[in-house]
């Protein structure tokens, strides 16, 4: 096991080579600009360092979702286009999972499985990459946004270097949301873009980008997508645009259709899942000022505690740009376009911060009264930094307009980079840990996440919600005489050949849910969940061919078909559009 804080002194000692190279550049070309973009790249580059370290390294998710990346790569390897079932997880039981997960980090992921990589390294690259690119994309956008280089970088630099997204990356390991702060700057520069130059090719863009955010995570997926309805009617309001507004939610709503089974699924298959215990009446229960203004473990700079505590923490420059700027507009006067651009990003800001106060307790009770599944007021810190990125980005316009030096720009970026550094992956690494290892224990990777209610069905035991023991055989004769011998196993399909000497009653280890199907020599036969939710069946006396399926139920179908379609249909006419 590698020390954790051998990687800090790498962090320092990258980041002073970093920055000697750039006084070294100035002293020998002084009358040169440094390029920001160039320069962003470079910088982007620091906090991932650590992650390409050899071996496995401690986070909350990483582990769990090389588990779920392996199973989703076999059911793609059978010829399942868009996998349902995760037939060797929960004790190769198997689970719903992949009808209710996102998916789309798991398809590139699996791409990069396929080209030759480990599934560690793999996922440690997709990691790396959306951390790197969502800088650029935030870049891109703000610069269109503002026609300012300098606004445009500190804005990048404050969207990479916020706490929420470095813990995302380095603490818990998360796909689904690192994957969010990567596509949010495309779906934003999409949009500005169409408002400027009418193109057809950004409301393809707009519902693509709709389609992989849904793909990504469902849920902050739906909190974003209010953002980006109120962003569109600010700049049809600004610029009295009716048409814009109609083509837009047009290409939004086509989005949402090409998504249909990242969100639909939630409707179709709720009937049949484990139905999640009511959260308390206290639903936001972090300490507020806390968590979001100051980190309690040393001195501020280090956003995870001593027992895997994570401080929610909004970033001490972010919290100065945000407050500054809202004293700026109370006290100063400035050109008008600039200001109602500033007053809508404070505004949203301000708004999410309510929503993560325990002030919003009443209203995120009645959404957990509704579904507990859609309370994500904890995840809004990923909204708080996206927020407070663009306002950094005007604040520098402010800054510029005050007649302010521009080295209190780059001194509040360095800062903003600097106090970071604790957390740019010091995390332990385990070299031993490989995929072959991981492959052995995927099995009882369901058991080991905890009491979690995702993704089971409402049979399971409710005293036992996953199963951490294989079971011997994958079918079982529990009353008669019988020999059983397996033909063909997939994650969805099981083949059998059975010799019943008496009418028999059989257990096939796999976890009841609908879309499974059982046949006896081409006849569709009964099939019942005992009290574990582990599919029972009788079959009669004889030799018996069994056959044992999984197909999604017809709507969940449609819907994939739909998702397909719509997504093909958009991916050719960007290429064709570029």
């Amino acid at each position: 096991m590698l020390d954790p804080y051998k990687m800090v002194v790498v962090n320092i000692v990258s980041s002073i080579v970093l920055t000697s190279g750039l006084l070294l550049f100035k002293r020998i070309f002084p009358k040169r600009k440094v390029n920001l973009f160039f320069l962003l790249l470079l910088i982007s580059i620091l906090p991932i360092i650590s992650v390409f370290r050899f071996g496995d390294y401690e986070s909350g998710d990483f582990n769990i979702h090389i588990y779920r990346i392996m199973s989703f790569y076999d059911s793609l390897s059978e010829g399942n286009i868009m996998p349902s079932w995760a037939g060797e997880l929960n004790a190769t039981y198997g689970n719903p999972l992949f009808i209710f997960n996102y998916s789309l980090p798991y398809y590139i992921i699996s791409l990069f499985h396929f080209i030759g990589l480990s599934f560690i390294a793999s996922t440690k690259i997709y990691l790396g990459l959306t951390l790197f690119l969502s800088g650029i994309f935030m870049y891109a956008w703000i610069k269109e946004l503002s026609g300012n280089k300098l606004a445009a970088f500190t804005s990048a630099i404050f969207y990479i270097f916020s706490p929420y997204h470095l813990i995302d990356v380095h603490f818990r390991g998360t796909l689904g949301e690192s994957t969010i702060f990567l596509l949010l700057p495309l779906l934003f520069l999409s949009i500005t873009q169409y408002f400027k130059n009418k193109r057809l090719i950004y409301l393809a863009l707009i519902s693509l980008f709709i389609d992989l955010q849904f793909l990504s995570h469902p849920l902050l997926a739906s909190v974003f997508l209010g953002i980006e309805i109120l962003y569109v009617i600010f700049l049809s309001l600004n610029s009295k645009e009716l048409r814009s507004f109609i083509a837009i939610n047009i290409a939004l709503l086509i989005g949402i259709i090409a998504s249909s089974p990242a969100w639909i699924s939630f409707i179709i298959y709720s009937p049949y899942t484990f139905k999640i215990p009511p959260l308390a009446d206290n639903i936001v229960t972090i300490n507020f000022f806390q968590h979001l203004f100051f980190s309690p473990w040393r001195f501020g700079l280090l956003f995870q505690g001593p027992n895997g505590e994570l401080a929610h923490l909004i970033g001490y420059t972010q919290l100065f740009v945000s407050v500054t700027s809202i004293l700026i507009l109370l006290f100063k006067k400035f050109p008008k376009k600039i200001q109602v651009h500033y007053v809508f990003w404070i505004t949203l800001c301000l708004i999410t911060l309510l929503f993560m106060s325990p002030l919003s307790n009443f209203i995120w009770h009645y959404v957990n009264n509704i579904s507990p599944m859609l309370v994500v007021f904890g995840r809004l810190s990923l909204a708080i930094s996206f927020l407070t990125s663009i306002i950094a980005g005007y604040f520098v316009l402010i800054l510029l307009n005050l007649k302010i030096k521009k080295i209190f720009v780059y001194l509040l970026v360095t800062i903003t980079i600097g106090y970071t550094i604790l957390n740019w992956g010091h995390r332990r690494v385990i070299p031993e840990i490989n995929d072959d290892l991981l492959m052995k224990n995927i099995w009882k990777s369901s058991a080991t996440e905890g009491p979690s209610y995702f993704a089971n069905t409402k049979w399971a035991d409710k005293s036992g919600l996953w199963f951490d023991k294989r079971p011997q055989k994958p079918l079982d004769v529990l009353e008669g005489k019988g020999l059983v011998k397996q033909i063909n196993r997939t994650s969805t399909k099981h083949m059998y050949k059975v010799v019943a000497e008496t009418p028999i009653v059989i257990r096939e280890n796999t976890l009841y849910f609908p879309g499974w199907e059982m046949k006896s020599n081409g006849k569709k036969i009964h099939i019942y969940p005992d009290e574990k939710g582990i599919v029972n069946t009788r079959l009669p006396k004889g030799l018996q061919h069994v056959e044992f399926v999984y197909d999604d139920i017809l709507p969940y179908k449609i819907s994939k078909i739909i998702a397909i379609s719509v997504f093909s249909i958009l991916f050719i006419l960007v290429v064709l559009l570029l």
